[in-house]
């Protein structure tokens, strides 16, 4: 119930379901200090979900995520995978459910069968012995991290950039700092001006978002994220909405926090962002992780048909 203590960030048996789409079936991985770890599949493949379910921007339907060697996952603490599976509710449930999903595996059929407790909120607490309980209060008494704690420290960037229109940008980037952290005015102001001038706005501080570029809009979304001090940024496809133009001037800045050993977890289709930048390459398709490695070997060795199908397609 603890990691290794190396990974920054550990995903352990990822499912994530909406209804009847299972979206992501069973991702496990582990992201390092300093790591840009790019992530690339085709649409619909699951890589956006994976990555708003590190934040719990998605809550995970059944698996583990921890950021520091705390758990983060799930919100609900009686929810639990391994809980779950203790109960006496998973026992009794388990045979019949298994005849009723005959062409499921064994660990598929787990992960289907806490969904559905989960999503009916079949447990009850009273009715399950004392050794599921001990179990739940060692989990979360022991390892996990209060979920807005894990927000402050897991950055994120969006394809759309989120700004709040009524606001200066200067007002966009210390509205957070100065609530959720307490940091001062003067301190908040000075960080973001900073910052500003890092991604080549220093100019723009009283503007508003309406008078900004596309590219200047997701610069300025980029150091909003900063300005909390995270550990790690989350981009998910950061530049697909931005003019071909505008596209270089965000993967610069991107660059540039790569170079300061910033960690950094990237769903992109920029290939060439992916082979400059990353340390490692993941290629997700239909809910798991097909194959990953790093850059040189990841394009120019791909071993996965279906991988290399794809690299044909886009490169």
């Amino acid at each position: 119930m603890t990691t290794d203590g190396n990974a920054l960030i550990r995903v352990d048996g990822l499912y994530k379901y909406f209804g009847s789409n299972k979206v992501l079936r069973g991702i496990s991985a582990e992201i390092d200090k300093g790591e840009v770890v790019v992530v690339i599949g085709p649409s619909g493949s699951g890589k956006s979900t994976f990555l708003r379910c590190l934040n719990l921007l998605e809550e995970p339907t059944y698996g583990e995520v921890w950021l520091e060697n705390r758990l983060v996952t799930p919100v609900d603490p009686y929810l639990h995978p391994e809980v779950i599976e203790k109960s006496k509710t998973f026992g009794k449930m388990l045979p019949s459910f298994g005849k009723e999903h005959p062409s499921l595996g064994e660990e598929e059929l787990k992960a289907a069968l806490i969904a559905e407790i989960k999503s009916k909120d079949l447990l009850n607490e009273k009715h399950e012995g004392k050794a599921c309980k001990a179990l739940m209060k060692q989990i979360y008494k022991e390892n996990s991290i209060n979920i807005n704690l894990a927000r402050q420290k897991i950055g994120m960037v969006f394809q759309q950039f989120n700004l709040f229109a009524n606001l200066t940008i200067l007002d966009n980037i210390t509205i957070a700092p100065m609530k959720l952290l307490g940091m001062g005015k003067k301190e908040a102001r000075e960080r973001a001006v900073d910052l500003l001038g890092r991604v080549g706005l220093p100019d723009k501080a009283d503007s508003y978002p309406s008078q900004l570029s596309g590219g200047q809009k997701q610069r300025v979304a980029i150091v909003r994220a900063l300005a909390m001090n995270p550990d790690v940024m989350l981009f998910d496809e950061p530049t697909s909405a931005l003019d071909p133009e505008m596209v270089g001037e965000v993967l610069d800045v991107m660059k540039e926090l790569a170079k300061q050993g910033m960690t950094m977890v990237v769903v992109t289709h920029e290939m060439g962002f992916a082979r400059e930048v990353g340390s490692r390459v993941m290629f997700i398709d239909e809910g798991v992780i097909m194959e990953e490695n790093t850059p040189d070997k990841f394009f120019s060795e791909p071993e996965n048909p279906r991988l290399r199908d794809f690299l044909s397609k886009v490169l």
